[in-house]
């Protein structure tokens, strides 16, 4: 009595699993129900991706000069003007195109972009860049050509006063205000700029004249020439931190659009800024070549062939095969479960991972059920015949976990997610029929 309550629990466990893998865990969300168990990751060969060139900028810039011959923000009456490259001739060397290259991969990463391919031309410097396409691949493009620029500047002369030479580090942060939640920007200069900036501090201050006029003398923080804020000081800055706040939010629609806002602008800064000046070229998505159509036949030989080996194993072990099947379906919706959950990136190789993860399960199977008809029908021969046949195949399984182990750490996306899915593929393999299937197993026997 107790092994068939064990056979049905553990039936059960597993008609569960199916369940959940193949047709999800639905939970109420307000009006609607919603899937909790993540979607499958989709490489860039299977659900398409963003092409993106980018050239260095041969555009020119205005510059104005006030009658002194100084830089001025703006053209000015008796003041002159001149047209320059934005891009200095001596600044077009291949180890800024390199370094440009090698600043676009970190904005990638940073941005939680795993899967890319970019690729350099060391004669003219551009780049082109492809990655996959969901909801940051806008983002995602913009950040590759944003120069990224900081500057700290006199609001009336447009001179410079810091840039992102003298930052240290940006962070993002929030309070909680009467008037809602703060979301803000800290900016910290390095120590070498921590006496500059007081004493900027100390300069653009709003004051009173000798009419008794309050004049302001203003700063402009800026990316790019994008104004941040403008602004004066209200006291003097000791610790070398320039705190912005961006907003104050009641919701959490604007909550999200400020916390986003602040932490694109960190993380672009913080990166630091491009060396040339680029335009995009080319922005396009590229679809996929693997349609549903065209997987709808190997997927059917895949499942015709599923079916095969199923009844083979009936016919040949009788309940034993039976009970391989609920093994091996409780496998494979364990595998697919953890594929979804760990987020593994899903590519054409992958899936042969996957295809091999089942082929290399089924012969498992059968080379346990064979070792078990060819025991005498006593409980401890069954153990011990069990434990050996396991042994055996560790053979096989440890040459290919190691294989998955040393992909795992592929630059290349395609081996990383062969890698990946075989690591774990044979690791769950492992764990679950030294533990699930030997108790199927062994239970289903009479003493």
């Amino acid at each position: 009595m107790e092994r068939r309550l064990k056979i049905i629990l553990i039936t059960l466990l597993i008609i569960l699993l199916a369940i959940i893998s193949f047709a999800g865990l639905f939970v109420q969300n307000t009006k609607f129900m919603e899937n909790i168990i993540p979607e499958y990751q989709l490489g860039m060969d299977l659900k398409g991706y963003r092409t993106i060139t980018l050239l260095v900028s041969d555009e020119e810039e205005t510059i104005y000069y006030d009658k002194d011959g100084n830089v001025v923000s703006s053209a000015q009456d008796d003041g002159t003007s001149k047209k320059v490259p934005v891009n200095k001739e001596e600044d077009l060397t291949s180890e800024n195109y390199k370094k440009a290259r090698d600043l676009m991969k970190q904005r990638l990463e940073h941005l939680g972009i795993s899967e890319y391919l970019i690729r350099l031309d060391e004669e003219n410097g551009s780049v082109t860049v492809q990655i996959p396409e969901d909801n940051i691949t806008d983002t995602a493009s913009q950040f590759l050509y944003t120069r990224g620029n900081f500057e700290l500047k006199d609001a009336d002369t447009g001179e410079v006063l810091l840039d992102s030479s003298n930052l240290k580090e940006v962070t993002m942060g929030y309070s909680t205000l009467s008037s809602g939640t703060a979301v803000y920007l800290s900016f910290e200069f390095n120590k070498d700029s921590v006496e500059k900036l007081r004493e900027i501090s100390t300069t653009y201050v709003s004051s009173t004249d000798e009419d008794g006029e309050e004049t302001e003398k203003e700063v402009t923080l800026s990316i790019d020439g994008s104004t941040l804020l403008t602004t004066t000081f209200d006291e003097e800055i000791t610790n070398g931190v320039i705190p912005i706040n961006l907003g104050a939010a009641t919701d959490s629609s604007t909550l999200s659009s400020y916390m986003g806002q602040a932490r694109n602008i960190a993380l672009l800064v913080n990166d630091g800024p491009l060396p040339l000046e680029y335009t995009i070229d080319q922005n396009r998505y590229i679809k996929s070549d693997i349609t549903l159509d065209s997987a709808m036949v190997p997927a059917i030989i895949l499942a015709v062939a599923l079916v095969i080996g199923f009844i083979v194993l009936i016919i040949k072990y009788k309940k034993l095969g039976l009970f391989a099947i609920i093994s091996y379906i409780g496998y494979m919706a364990i595998l697919l479960l953890a594929v979804r959950l760990f987020n593994l990136v899903v590519t054409l190789e992958g899936i042969c991972g996957i295809v091999i993860a089942m082929v290399l399960n089924y012969i498992l199977l059968v080379y346990l059920l064979h070792s078990l008809k060819h025991t005498e029908k006593d409980l401890a021969q069954y153990k011990i015949a069990y434990n050996k046949a396991i042994i055996s195949m560790a053979l096989v399984l440890i040459p290919t976990l190691i294989i998955g182990i040393v992909l795992c750490f592929a630059a290349w996306n395609p081996a990383y997610s062969f890698g990946t899915i075989i690591f774990w593929a044979v690791f769950i393999m492992a764990i679950y029929n030294i533990s699930i299937t030997r108790i199927l197993f062994l239970n289903s026997i009479k003493k």
